[in-house]
């Protein structure tokens, strides 16, 4: 969809977004959580109070009274990202963060070195249970950053790994990685026809974010047209292992993007090298202002320096928590920013 200028006829507009309404994929029961309330879903649609009581009566999932709804913000964001409007925080910002993408390829794969630092703490509302009967230490599990996956540096990292598959922490206050990195990336090819006609597949499908846990799912989502990474990955693996190729997904961060977490392929080609598939990032690489024109090509084989591997597949967390005798998914805050280069 094109960007709609601010001076938009109002018609159109409307038109816009009753047509990414009809194309939304909604988060299935089981999956969802309609968490966000009517003031939020404003703030990521600012699409104004009248319309929003529109896609509502056209069928935008909520539950609740009317005026008083209650929404799934992936389905706000996909919504959004979708509408053509060009005002929504999600076009917004995601035109901001991919502004990488338009630059000269040499930016994409020179070294660049990050500081980033994860904070987790628990999702209970009333924080762990540990001290109030339970028995159990809250742990900590965290995915050990692996920028050697693409060539490049751990330059310092806290707590340090110890010989572990994983940085750990215990007790109720939380949890804390940092690192510096230092990230290089790669231009590379897929040589292979049967691999490039594989990943081509995926070109028509449109980007959303959903759930992890329905992402793992890929029966339940590449159907219906979109392609968030996790289960894009997980398919990418499958069918290039059918084919006859080793095969393996990567979990990792993407540097300097809203939804830091990612998933990608990386493939044995025909020439014996790896090569890191991510047709994801083709597709994102629509919603940047002015994307190179080889960006997409260099999706198909390169590595990229805003890419830092994890040493998780792509349907693994990044991090876990347990406390009270359960599983939780941590709450997270994440900071990436750019750091000097040694010596500098």
């Amino acid at each position: 969809m094109s960007v709609l200028s601010a001076g938009t006829d109002p018609a159109l507009l409307r038109e816009r977004w009753l047509a990414a309404l009809e194309e939304l994929f909604p988060v299935p029961e089981g999956y969802r959580e309609e968490v966000v309330d009517r003031r939020g879903a404003l703030d990521i649609l600012r699409c104004g109070d009248g319309l929003l009581e529109e896609l509502v009566a056209a069928g935008l999932p909520c539950s609740g009274p009317s005026g008083a709804e209650w929404f799934d913000r992936y389905d706000l964001f996909n919504l959004a990202l979708h509408s053509g409007s060009g005002a929504s925080a999600p076009e917004t910002g995601i035109r901001f963060a991919l502004r990488w993408m338009g630059r000269d390829p040499s930016t994409w794969f020179d070294e660049r070195h990050w500081d980033l630092s994860v904070a987790l703490s628990c999702p209970l509302p009333d924080g762990c249970p540990a001290g109030k009967g339970d028995a159990e230490e809250p742990s900590w599990r965290a995915a050990l950053p692996l920028p050697e996956a693409f060539g490049g540096r751990l330059l310092e990292l806290e707590p340090p790994q110890d010989g572990q598959d994983a940085l750990r922490g215990s007790g109720p206050d939380g949890f804390t990685m940092t690192a510096r990195v230092a990230t290089r990336g790669e231009r590379r090819e897929l040589r292979s026809p049967v691999l490039r006609d594989i990943v081509g597949e995926y070109d028509r499908s449109r980007w959303v974010k959903l759930p992890v846990e329905l992402q793992a799912r890929p029966e339940l989502v590449l159907p219906h047209g979109v392609a968030p990474c996790i289960s894009v990955s997980l398919d990418l693996a499958a069918r290039c292992r059918d084919a006859g190729f080793e095969a393996r997904t990567r979990r990792g961060w993407i540097l300097g993007m809203l939804d830091l977490a990612h998933s990608w392929l990386e493939v044995v080609d025909s020439d014996g090298r790896v090569k890191a598939v991510d047709p994801v990032f083709g597709l994102l690489s629509g919603h940047a202002d002015a994307p190179h024109p080889d960006f997409r090509r260099a999706c198909s084989g390169s590595f990229f320096n805003r890419l830092l591997p994890s040493s998780h597949e792509a349907d693994q967390p990044l991090f876990r928590h347990r406390c009270g005798g359960a599983e939780h998914a941590p709450a997270t805050r994440t900071t990436v920013r750019t750091a000097p280069r040694e010596g500098a």
